[in-house]
């Protein structure tokens, strides 16, 4: 199991930085902020419809990032080995307890 988390902590690493990128690669609603990041470089090299797979190429790495931040939160859960506090509770005698009846002293 630490193989595997150490191994898609490491890809949810490069799966960050690629998203990171990916972003900053496409036209905002005022294209001139999007033009200092490479807006415009990522047009001339992926063509005409370079909006369009950008979003779907941002669209599956996002996918892919929740989908190994949920793996590596069930992992963990998995390999965590300290009680819980039920656990932890000391079992008492769980013979019931009959109240005594008050002596009427006349």
């Amino acid at each position: 199991m630490e193989v595997l988390y150490t191994v898609l902590s490491i890809l949810l690493v490069i799966i960050a930085v690629l998203l990171i990128i990916i972003i900053l690669m496409q036209k905002t609603k005022g294209a001139e902020i999007g033009a200092i990041f490479g807006s415009g470089a990522a047009a001339a090299v992926l063509g005409a419809g370079a909006s369009n797979i950008l979003t779907k190429i941002t669209y599956w790495l996002g996918g892919l990032f929740l989908f190994i931040v949920f793996s590596l939160s069930f992992i963990h859960h998995k390999s965590m080995k300290s009680p819980t506090v039920v656990d932890e509770i000391e079992v008492q005698d769980e013979s019931p307890v009959t109240p005594k009846k008050p002596e009427n002293k006349q």
